[in-house]
């Protein structure tokens, strides 16, 4: 049974980081299940405030996906590949110098890929200083971002288990 839940919770938490791509998939809670597959697997054991945190994170995301405009100016979301390759490289930027501020490296990965799309010309309407650069951050980047997170709360308990 162990086995099985483990290879749920992978694919469950490969599936929520592909979701980041397309902004209407429910990446958030498909990471939280993913999370939850984990932990009763006992390959990662986590506290139960850990769970109503990210939880908590993962409606409130999926409630600000819900409730935010669809589509971007010029029909693409290109965005959302900047915005989540960034956060991974934050991630693992985060993991290799230390797990307490992977999470912190993430919404910096985000900054920086919601920076790089800025300059291309699909989101050249995004200017840096604007109130469409906020929104926009806040909007699609607070999904992916809880998203990544616990997909790097599961690397690190992995990482943690293999110490064992």
């Amino acid at each position: 049974m162990d086995i099985l839940l483990l290879i749920i919770g992978l694919l469950l938490l490969a599936a929520s980081l592909i979701f980041t791509l397309r902004q209407w998939l429910p990446s958030a809670i498909t990471a939280f299940a993913a999370l939850v597959a984990l932990h009763f697997s006992t390959f990662i054991c986590l506290p139960v405030s850990t769970f109503v945190f990210w939880g908590t994170a993962s409606l409130i995301a999926l409630a600000i996906v819900g409730l935010s405009p669809k589509g971007e100016p010029g029909g693409t979301s290109v965005g959302n590949l900047y915005l989540s390759a960034g956060a991974l490289a934050g991630l693992f930027v985060g993991i290799a110098v230390d797990a307490r501020v992977m999470i912190l490296c993430a919404i910096a990965g985000t900054f920086f890929g919601l920076l790089a799309f800025a300059r291309t010309p699909k989101g050249c309407w995004i200017k840096f200083p604007s109130s469409n650069f906020i929104h926009y951050f806040c909007a699609k980047g607070m999904n992916i971002i809880v998203t990544v997170a616990m997909a790097g709360i599961a690397i690190e308990g992995f990482i943690k288990n293999l110490g064992r």
